[in-house]
Formats: structure tokens, sequence, C-alpha cells
């Protein structure tokens, strides 16, 4: 998965190709990594509001079928805010058809929070057995 934030137009795009492991049903990418990655570029464009935040919830409509082996083509934006809740959008195309499409709200964190978790999950690292 490559995606690659536009700070001036304020969206993001991407590309991802599924192999045969991600198949679902026959010739079909599974729905749960197609909204995986949707979760993803649509978190990336809730930094846009201009902190961190977290997805709180994640609507995802599958249009068609998305087949595996073929580039898909991935878009996601920040539509608004309100308070703590930052609200996008974002679909996934497989050449020009709309394949799925998503809406999330995400939570703003704050950098002190997004510095906890980051230190715990360090902390945690440092207490884990070596492997």
């Amino acid at each position: 998965l490559e995606l690659d934030p536009d700070l001036e137009d304020r969206v993001v795009r991407g590309r991802v190709v599924f192999g045969n492991a991600y198949e679902g049903a026959p010739g079909c990418v599974h729905g749960g990594f197609v909204a995986s990655v949707l979760d993803e570029a649509l978190g990336m464009a809730s930094a846009f509001w201009g902190g961190p935040s977290m997805t709180g919830q994640l609507t995802t409509r599958y249009r068609k079928p998305t087949p595996i082996n073929t580039p898909l083509r991935l878009e996601a934006r920040l539509d608004r805010t309100e308070g703590r809740k930052v609200y996008t959008s974002g679909e996934v195309y497989a050449g020009d058809l709309l394949v799925a499409e998503a809406t999330g709200i995400f939570i703003s964190i704050g950098l002190g929070k997004f510095a906890e978790l980051r230190d715990a999950k360090l902390e945690r690292e440092k207490q884990a057995p070596q492997k």
C-alpha cells in the first residue's frame, strides 16, 4: 500500500495491488482488507485537521467485487470537523470502476495523548522477551 498526502489539495491518494493471499470470494479481495486500506487512508486524511486522531467509526460500502491482482486506486479526504470529531470519506477504484467507499469519524487525541501511547508502546517493547 502506498499513500501520498497532497497537502495543497488536502487529499490522500494511494495505490495497492492485493495478491492471491488476500482473496475472499473467488477472484475477489476479502472485504476486511478493503476496509483496512480505507481505514488507513481516511486516518491519514484525518491528520489534515492539524494533529493525530484515532478511528471512532468506519462505515464501508462495497459497491462491486474488488478484483485481486489488479491495480487499485484510493482517494481520501477530510470533510469537516465538529469539536474533537474529524469526518472523512474515501473511495477505492479498479480503473474507473468504484468498488468500495467509506466514511469515517476520527477522534482527535492531541499530541500529549499521542506521546503517551508511543511511550507505553516503547515500554512494552522493552519488557517483551527477546526472540
